[in-house]
């Protein structure tokens, strides 16, 4: 590394998530023609184009991937050599913290972290969104303060970080006054039935999955990851859910959750969940507390 100067390699992680000089220019508080003399170093030392312009963005090449793939684990233990003697406060956080959520897990997990936060961070502005199909994208282009939880399989790229936090079991779920007492395959057929869906998990759910191996002929009536649509239905209009058992303290007692049988679902199946965040938050104080408490949620439940 003779000759190398490694604070040119944070530029590659800034110009990889702002894809625009002008950008990283502005984020680092340095001129675009710095950046451009700062960019061409780097393209010097490795011998690669490392970014090529497509139309107005940066595009970086393989062996600029290859190389970000490995920054964001180097970079932060360079940090933590200054800041081991610096003691985090949670109270001092300030600013705007974006938390994306599957559907599903707003309305409790998402409410006990922002209750929390709210308490031990008063001049923090947290903005609580829906996953959804884009997320990952956003996570990847946006890693200031952006951290996202959901359930599994997922599919993401090496610039995420993805640690399980939790898991959880599905169930049908009845109006309290409906005539239906057990689940079975024969006495659900009637009936129409939603399911919770999971934004950004491709192909059918499980649900259809279990429809088409036993050959039924039923169709899933609903798909949605709008959790009051579902519990109207299924009030109103006799509908079968099947949601998260995570939701039965907080969708009201006018419910039944009924356990899937196990000739449909193996006894003890859960869907894991995962939390998100861009690789250079791995090892950053927010990041390890928002992971403790999310894992602490699911371990209480």
């Amino acid at each position: 590394m003779h000759n190398k100067d490694l604070n040119l390699l944070r530029l590659l992680i800034i110009l990889n998530e702002e894809r625009q000089t002008v950008l990283a220019a502005k984020r680092m508080n340095l001129s675009q023609p710095t950046i451009s003399i700062m960019l061409k170093k780097l393209r010097d030392q490795f011998d690669d184009p490392l970014f090529i312009r497509d139309k107005n963005n940066l595009v970086p090449t393989i062996k600029c991937l290859d190389i970000l793939s490995t920054l964001p684990d180097l970079l932060t233990q360079l940090d933590k050599l200054y800041s081991d003697n610096t003691e985090w406060d949670i109270s001092q956080l300030n600013g705007e913290l974006h938390l994306l959520i599957s559907p599903p897990l707003i309305s409790t997990l998402g409410a006990q972290l922002i209750k929390k936060l709210t308490l031990l961070a008063p001049d923090l502005t947290v903005q609580c969104s829906h996953w959804d199909i884009n997320t990952p994208q956003k996570l990847e282009m946006n890693p200031h303060q952006n951290f996202g939880i959901t359930y599994l399989p997922m599919e993401t790229n090496k610039t995420l970080m993805e640690q399980e936090v939790g898991a959880d079991e599905f169930a049908f779920v009845v109006d309290d006054k409906h005539s239906l007492n057990e689940i079975t395959i024969e006495n659900i057929l009637p009936h129409p039935i939603a399911i919770c869906l999971i934004p950004g998990v491709t192909g059918p759910s499980k649900a259809e999955q279990l429809i088409r191996n036993f050959k039924l002929k039923k169709n899933i009536n609903l798909r949605t990851s709008d959790i009051s649509l579902m519990t109207t239905l299924i009030i109103e209009s006799g509908y079968i859910g099947i949601m998260p058992r995570s939701l039965q303290g907080s969708i009201g007692d006018k419910f039944r959750f009924l356990s899937i049988p196990e000739n449909i679902v193996p006894k003890g199946y859960q869907r894991k969940i995962a939390f998100f965040s861009h690789q250079t938050n791995r090892k950053q104080p927010l990041t390890e507390w928002l992971l403790t408490e999310t894992k602490h949620f699911f371990a209480q439940r």
